[in-house]
């Protein structure tokens, strides 16, 4: 049986060499490099397989094919900002002093919204209905009708030099960006509240999950963890890299993707996992003072053969039972990643020696599982989760000793036959990882590569009846002197 899922590519934008990255968001390796203009600035996904790009330096909007990487150049002026709505099939695109509304494809004009002084930053709210436009010069918010491109609201003196916006999801807060402070704004009301930062603060990003604004703070390297009940920051994640811009949460909200200009160095991703709110990997771009500035997640599908871990659970008819937990299925598959690589910062007279690596027992990652039965008259069920395998690589680097954190994953996706009238969400899932290297790590100038081979091991727990014969008080036995195996079978887990 054949079945589609979707595989994780990050693509970004580095504004320094006029380059979009892709990369594998499974092994976290760069795939490739492609010229898409001068300075690109904001991406948007367009469709389940094309991204847009603008760049202000040569006034273009292109669309890039995620899977050929075939590039549509539009020659539109811009100032790096566009959305696209989706819902409504339009296209909204800012320069210094207006905001242009196209058709999706850019092939049509459908109206303008002028009077401004200096554009920073444009949003829409969730459902399109409004567009909110923040101007730096006149330190001012405009919320106009997506319907009527009439203005609806001004909200003034927003703080000096405005320089990004964000917009709740309910549509009833928005967050500016003011360089040393972030302004929470009631938009009904137009009350602001200025949030608490730590000294030092220089804020370039913000996004939302929750009740956590995660705000990336150049001036002190970090990412800031505000809570918006307490307007607050009460932790920090430090980054791998100088200037944290751009922030992205993917889709199944697992991981923060994290750009890192790196002025000067070598820029790159940061992946934090969102449920331990911890740094798990980092990524370096091939090119020094790159400056990778927003970035992307886009799931792109492939087809694969779906397996299918088959259990008889027929009992015997015996009269005398006890209650244990028992492997009810099991799975094996071989998740290979042939090739692997990292970049390390290229610097002069710089060496590398290769140590040793330590695998890490593998985990499902959190958030990601999903269980559901076949709409069908069989007995089988669906039960779909990423697996992860985390690592650490070590290496001298003018013999002083180095490490590097990295992790694969994987898209399981199997079929269970399990009978419909066990509650398929009460077993316990439990996966067992062998890690090993299918080809020798080796440096190559700055360049660590690798290949590897996890064998993981699913199994499905759930408590069972274990059947045993009736005894009588009047049953003789035979006394067994020497006795080293299990009275349970073999895929038996006693809980005690």
């Amino acid at each position: 049986m054949d079945t589609i899922t979707r595989k994780n590519f990050y693509f970004v934008s580095n504004i320094k060499t006029g380059t979009l990255t892709i990369i594998d968001g499974l092994c976290n390796t760069i795939l490739k490099e492609i010229t898409v203009g001068k300075r690109p600035n904001k991406l948007v996904i367009k469709d389940n397989n094309t991204i847009g790009i603008a760049c202000d330096v040569s006034n273009t909007i292109s669309f890039v094919n995620c899977k050929s990487c075939e590039i549509k150049e539009h020659f539109i002026s811009n100032n790096g900002n566009l959305l696209i709505d989706k819902t409504n099939q339009k296209i909204y695109v800012s320069d210094t002093s207006e905001v242009t509304i196209y058709e999706v494809n850019l092939d049509k004009i459908i109206n303008r919204i002028r009077g401004f002084s200096a554009i920073i930053d444009i949003k829409l709210n969730s459902d399109g209905t409004k567009l909110y436009v923040l101007d730096t010069l006149l330190k001012e918010l405009r919320i106009y009708s997506t319907d009527t491109y009439t203005l609806i609201n001004s909200i003034e003196n927003v703080g000096v030099n405005p320089i990004c916006l964000l917009i709740s999801k309910d549509d009833k807060t928005a967050y500016v960006s003011t360089k040393i402070d972030i302004l929470k704004i009631d938009i009904d009301s137009n009350i602001i509240t200025k949030l608490i930062l730590p000294k030092g603060s220089l804020i370039n990003g913000m996004i939302l999950k929750g009740n956590i604004l995660f705000a990336s703070n150049t001036g002190l390297n970090r990412i800031e963890l505000i809570n918006i009940h307490t307007n607050k920051s009460y932790k920090h994640i430090l980054t791998s890299r100088a200037e944290p811009t751009g922030l992205f949460i993917t889709d199944d909200n697992t991981k923060l993707l994290i750009t890192n200009r790196s002025s000067d160095d070598y820029g790159g991703i940061d992946i934090i996992d969102l449920k331990s709110n911890c740094l798990i990997t980092s990524i370096l771009m091939n090119t020094i003072n790159s400056q990778p500035y927003d970035v992307i997640s886009v799931n792109l599908p492939f087809t694969y053969d779906q397996p299918v871990a088959i259990t008889n659970l027929n009992p015997d008819s015996k009269q005398i039972t006890i209650l244990a937990k028992r492997i009810f299925a099991s799975y094996n598959e071989n998740i290979r990643f042939p090739i692997i690589s990292y970049n390390l910062p290229k610097e002069i007279n710089s060496a590398y020696i290769y140590k040793c690596t330590k695998f890490e027992q593998g985990v499902i990652v959190p958030s990601s599982e999903s269980r559901r039965y076949i709409p069908s008259a069989s007995e089988f069920s669906s039960i779909k989760f990423i697996a992860r395998v985390n690592y650490i690589i070590y290496y001298l680097k003018n013999n002083i000793n180095k490490c590097i954190n990295g992790f694969f994953e994987k898209p399981i996706d199997v079929l269970l036959d399990i009978p419909k009238d066990l509650n398929l969400n009460e077993f316990e899932l439990n996966i067992k990882t062998t890690t090993k290297f299918i080809n020798n790590p080796e440096f190559s100038n700055n360049v660590l590569s690798f290949g590897v081979s996890s064998l993981m091991e699913l199994k499905v727990i759930g408590e069972a009846e274990i059947y045993l014969n009736n005894l009588k008080e009047t049953d003789n036995f035979e006394e067994f002197t020497i006795f080293d195996g299990s009275i349970f079978p073999d895929d038996t887990i006693i809980p005690f």
